[in-house]
């Protein structure tokens, strides 16, 4: 396997460097603490992750299945090396002066948790916050088809009930904001947009199917020390 990350590594990426990201990146800012970088990872490079990512946490799930069937996968572990696939992107989240802030940067490992979330044609992920048990500092990655991603402020009250994934939760105001995410795009949360508001994938947007095509997204998290697996 370590044979097969290093040769994607250098399929995709060659000696390449990450220096001129922030300049030819389209950079939107919707709300505090929610950053999102247009075309960070060229079609080619998508393509290669997303191939990837199926051989590697969905081989036997195809596209027209509908019974139940795995749509979820998950890495422990620092992702400090650079020359693996999910290394790659953390190290790719660090290297984009934007995205996130300097204290989580700053820690000595910055991401050691990842989700691999699958969905296909008209399925989404109800409005939630990520688990408490995490710190502050999520980064998204986007493979495959587009999604909408909506996101509301939610009560003090509710956070418990937000970070539980709870399908719907009653918005503190009725503003809502909404993110399409296409492959190469990442965003990252932190501060009020980390704790503060909901984030999702709903089935339908504008009475139509949100996912229309294949998606695969990896989220990159940092457990609490007292979470952390020994």
């Amino acid at each position: 396997m370590e044979g097969d990350s290093d040769r994607l590594y250098h399929d995709l990426f060659g000696e390449g460097s990450d220096d001129d990201l922030d300049i030819l990146c389209d950079i939107e800012e919707p709300i505090p603490g929610l950053v999102v970088y247009r075309n960070v990872q060229s079609a080619q490079q998508c393509a290669q992750y997303f191939s990837w990512l199926t051989t590697e946490y969905f081989p036997s799930t195809p596209s027209s299945s509908v019974s139940k069937r795995a749509n979820q996968g998950m890495h422990f572990g620092a992702l400090t090396d650079p020359d693996t696939p999910l290394g790659r992107l953390s190290q790719i989240s660090t290297t984009l002066g934007r995205l996130l802030p300097t204290s989580v940067l700053a820690r000595p490992v910055v991401f050691d948790q990842a989700i691999v979330n699958l969905y296909d044609r008209g399925e989404g992920i109800g409005d939630h916050v990520d688990l408490l048990r995490f710190e502050d500092g999520v980064v998204g990655f986007s493979f495959g088809g587009s999604a909408t991603m909506r996101m509301r402020r939610v009560r003090s009250g509710d956070m418990q009930r937000a970070a539980t994934y709870a399908s719907e939760l009653e918005s503190e105001d009725p503003q809502e904001v909404t993110v399409r995410l296409n492959a190469g795009d990442v965003y990252a949360m932190s501060g009020e947009a980390r704790y503060r508001w909901t984030h999702g994938i709903p089935k339908m947007v504008g009475g139509q199917e949100n996912v229309q095509n294949r998606r695969i997204s990896v989220t990159l998290r940092k457990l609490k020390r007292s979470q952390s697996p020994p």
